[in-house]
Formats: C-alpha cells, structure tokens, sequence
C-alpha cells in the first residue's frame, strides 16, 4: 500500500505532462524519451492497484475507493483543463483527469490509467512519425522560428494607425512608403492564413493538423493535450486550451480580421498617393532665373508676393476640399464594413440557432429576428464602396434565408395552434364522454370532436417541433374515437 500512496502522489503530475510538445527533431527525441518514462510509472501505478485489489478482495471489505482530497488530487485548480475551453461558454472538465467527484474507486482508476497508456502510445506513435520525415520536420522547424500569424497580424496593424500628414511633402512621404511596406508583409500574412486555414480544414491527417498549425501558432508554442470523445482533439499554445474544431472558427475569423484590413490599408494608400498628387509645386532654379530676368526687380516682388498668396489660398482650399472628401468616402468604408462584419456576425448566430432541429418556436423567432436584422444593416451599408459587391452578394443570401426561415417560423406557429385547439377539441369531448348518460344523443358531439381534433392533428406536417406530441395524442384520440359507441 506504501508504494501505492506514493505513486499516487506523482499522479496528477504525470498526467499533467502527457502531452506531446512540437518542437524540432531534438525536441521531439526528448519527447518520445520523456513520454517512454510516463508510460513506466502508469505501468507500475497499475501493477500496483492489481496488487491492492487483490488483498482488498482476500480481506473482503467494502469496495476500496480512494479520497481525491490528498495532497496529490486528481484533478487540480491551476490545470488548464478547469479552464473554460469553448467560444459557446462550454466547460471541459477533462476526463484526462478525473469524474471530478471527490472520490474514485480502484476499478475506476484503473480503467482511466488504461486510457491515459493508450493516449501516451499514440503521442508517442505521432512523434516517431514526424522524425521519420525529413521535409516534415523540417518545414516545422522553420515555422517555429517566427513569430505567430497572430502577432504579425497586431504588429501590421499598429503600424498602419496612421494619421496622414496633409501639405507636409517629406513626412508624407515617409508614411506613403510605410503603407507600400505595411501593405506588402499583411498580403503574406493573409496568403499564409488562408493556406493554414485551407490545410487545416481539408484534412483529418493529425499530422498535417500539426504542421499547419505549427505555422500559424509559430514561437508561441504548440502542444497535443488530450483526445477528447465529445470535442475532438485538445490543442494548446501560449497556455491556452482550445478544441480543434475552436481552432478552425478562430482562424476563420482571423482570416475576415486580416480581410477587413487589406481593405483599410488600400484605401489609406489611395489617400496618401492622392495627398501627395495634391502638394503644390515648386518651380525650379532655371525657372526662377528666367522670371527674374524677364521682369524688373520691384514689379516682380510685387507680382509675385500676389502669386503667392492667390496660390497659397487656393491650394489650401483645395487640399481642405480634398481631406473633407477623402474623411467622407473613409466614414463610407467603415460604414459598410462595419455593416457587413455585424450582419455576418447575426447570420453565423442565427444558422448556429437552427443547427440541430427540431426546435421550439422562440429558437426558429430568434434566428428570425436575426436574419432580419442582418438584412436591414446590409441594405443600410453605403453605396459604391470597396466592399459594395460582397455586402450585395451577402445580402441576397440573407434574404433567402430570412424567407426561408418566416415560411418554418409560420409553419410553426401554424402546427402549435393546430395542436392546441385539437387539445381544446378533445377536453371536450372528455367532458362529455364523463358527465353524458351512456347511451345519450350528446355522445355524438363527443366523437364529432374528437375527429375534428384527429383531422386537425394529421394535418400537421412531420418534423415539426411538436411532432412527438402530435403522433402520442393521436393515437390516444383515435382509441377514444373507437371507444365511444
């Protein structure tokens, strides 16, 4: 029992670090070593709960069970598995660990311990598959020697928080070629994202999983926590947990981040080549000679201290005319980016809402009144924009779907009416069947009833959410039918 208590004391430890670290080919040696030595304690661990259960069966008391509440628990607060995990506000309360009750039995440890060898093996399997390929391991040491897809993003984005700097020649062009350079990294990031997210997507291959999440996680580490029944495989980086499926929404609204400001950044560049289009004129040192030549010196201080005001007048005009526009047609853009980005936002809630049917009437009204809602604020977005023809395309999808929906909210509303005045029906006829003589006349407007409420009930179409309701009722009304004579 001693050496039981104190493998148990390692336990929560051990499981903690039964995870595969990507890393480069030494890394990853290091890996299939450390896991190796995992796999001999749980071994042990399990040779010794075979032991104790063996002296708990000869003195046969009652079923052995051990506290959770030792210094050694199962399941620890600091784990990131305790953690909320799921963008929906789900909780993962890893089963890597424990049933989360404060006690487990021998039998059921057991069992778990058996689950975590087989996880180690693969882990293992998994780390001996990437040394064996040279372009894989490879192509992953290269993406973990840069930073994540992420991190470029903000720095792309900090850079590009420019306020142009109208009528002032050098620092405008300065942040002219600071948007060329800006522009010229974003595209790479967002050619690498979307290739990530493609890859990603497209295969079940757990390895390839790895590999492209290596490029988009980069230095900020990556690891294989656990294989989860319900949410697929559990992935961390820089300490946060995340099931798969997570990974790919993320990255797909990474991708729409990075989309919006290619189209920021594009119009800032117009702007700045537009400002620098604008900037006056100077004449140059011949020009000057042959107009001081030309004129004597007293008129020429005269007339030109006129052109210069009149010129200076105008070209401050103009360029204020011309930022005024340009501050319009940006409030246009982010109108209508803004826009487009809260209607995809309802549309992606309102078809989560209707995933999995049948679903009750308020949940198909709620999608509803989302729907509508993207819709209006499509049609609202500013006209001949950059993103004008998506906002159009979007917005003849959400109509559809907006239709399609109000035909299943009325179907709906239709079959829960239908049900319950077929409710109504039958009570009535419940009413009489009980209070009439046997043999009375009024027994007739029971089962008249009665069949009016079973032909309304049949014609309520299947799939509905009162579906199940409808066919149970039926039935019981159509034995009540035969029952009155």
């Amino acid at each position: 029992m001693a050496n039981l208590e104190k493998l148990l004391h390692e336990l929560t430890k051990l499981v903690e670090s039964l995870k595969l670290t990507v890393g480069d080919s030494h890394a990853i040696k290091q890996e299939i070593i450390r896991l190796s030595f995992i796999q001999e304690k749980l071994r042990n661990l399990q040779s010794a709960i075979a032991e104790e259960l063996v002296v708990t069966k000869i003195n046969s008391p009652p079923a052995s069970v051990l506290s959770t509440s030792t210094e050694s628990p199962l399941l620890t607060s600091n784990s990131c598995f305790v953690a909320p995990l799921l963008t929906t506000g789900e909780k993962f309360i890893a089963e890597k660990f424990s049933n989360g009750s404060g006690n487990i039995s021998l039998n059921d440890l057991d069992a778990k311990i058996s689950r975590w060898l087989e996880w180690g093996e693969l882990l293992q399997t998994i780390a001996e598959d990437i040394l064996s390929n040279s372009q894989f391991i490879n192509q992953l040491s290269f993406n973990i020697n840069y930073p994540s897809l992420s991190s470029q993003f903000q720095e792309l984005e900090a850079k590009l928080k420019i306020d142009l700097a109208y009528g002032k020649s050098r620092i405008l062009h300065q942040q002219h070629q600071q948007i060329i350079n800006a522009q010229e990294e974003l595209l790479q990031v967002q050619q690498r994202s979307t290739e990530v997210f493609e890859n990603i997507k497209n295969t079940q291959n757990i390895l390839l999983i790895l590999l492209n999440l290596s490029a988009f996680c980069g230095n900020s580490g990556l690891e294989l926590e656990w294989f989860d029944d319900e949410y697929g495989f559990i992935i961390s980086s820089a300490g946060n947990c995340q099931a798969l499926g997570d990974i790919i929404y993320d990255c797909e609204s990474f991708q729409g981040k990075i989309h919006d400001l290619v189209l920021e950044t594009k119009i800032l560049l117009d702007q700045s080549e537009t400002a620098l289009n604008n900037l006056p004129q100077r004449p140059t040192l011949s020009e000057l000679g042959q107009l001081i030549a030309a004129k004597p010196v007293h008129s020429f201080f005269a007339i030109g201290a006129s052109l210069l005001i009149l010129g200076f007048g105008t070209w401050t005009v103009t360029n204020q005319i011309i930022h005024i526009q340009h501050q319009q047609k940006l409030k246009q853009e982010k109108t209508s980016l803004s826009n487009l980005k809260s209607a995809q936002k309802l549309g992606m809630e309102a078809a989560t809402l209707v995933q999995k049917t049948p679903l009750p009437l308020k949940d198909w009204q709620q999608a509803q009144e989302k729907w509508q809602k993207a819709v209006k604020l499509l049609e609202s977005a500013p006209k001949d924009t950059s993103v004008s023809v998506k906002v159009q395309g979007q917005l003849v999808k959400y109509r559809s779907n907006y239709t399609t929906i109000s035909k299943r909210v009325d179907l709906e509303k239709n079959a829960a009416s239908k049900l319950e005045t077929a409710d109504k029906l039958a009570q009535e006829a419940a009413f009489i069947v009980k209070n009439a003589p046997q043999e009375a006349v009024i027994l007739q407007q029971a089962k008249d009833k009665l069949k009016e409420a079973i032909n309304l009930l049949q014609t309520i179409p299947a799939g509905t959410f009162v579906s199940p309701q409808v066919q149970e009722k039926l039935a019981t009304y159509q034995q009540n039918y035969e029952k009155i004579k």
